[in-house]
């Protein structure tokens, strides 16, 4: 009886890092082919920092990671819509050039740390809610999708 327990036990703890892994890419498919990025190399695409209020954090956040328009640029998506898909089966299809003109940022660190599927991570697009009070609106609020997992060109 314990035998079949044990190998269980190792399975699952071999599995775990694997699955861990793969949660913590993001894939973006476009005309140019599919990209699979981790928190690491998302920012050998140029890091920059976003600091902004959010509708569902407390106070100012400090984000890192990459403009959105940069990372869509590499996979060859500069207009129509993509679909984006979050690790927990929520998505939504968003128009690129609304979310360009408005400033949205592929967000993988908070103050510095990598950021954690638990606190919204490991990719979340967000936008400059703290210079432009327009942003705070529904379409806005349903592009912001946290613990991003894919996103897929639609033309």
């Amino acid at each position: 009886m314990m035998r079949p327990l044990y190998t269980l036990a190792v399975l699952l703890l071999l599995i775990c890092p694997v699955a861990r892994a793969l949660a913590e890419t993001l894939e973006v498919a476009g005309p140019n082919g599919t990209h699979t990025y981790t928190q690491t190399s998302l920012l050998e695409l140029g890091r920059d920092r976003l600091e902004t209020e959010t509708p569902w954090t407390d106070g100012p956040q400090s984000f890192g990671g990459v403009p959105l328009e940069r990372v869509l640029a590499v996979a060859g998506i500069e207009s129509g819509r993509v679909a984006a898909e979050a690790l927990n089966g929520y998505s939504v299809d968003i128009p690129v050039q609304a979310v360009v003109e408005a400033g949205a940022f592929l967000a993988s660190h908070l103050d510095g740390e990598p950021m954690r599927v638990k606190d919204k991570g490991p990719y979340w697009i967000v936008f400059p809610w703290s210079s432009n009070a327009d942003l705070d609106n529904r379409d806005v609020h349903a592009w912001s999708i946290w613990q991003l997992q894919r996103l897929q060109s639609l033309e």
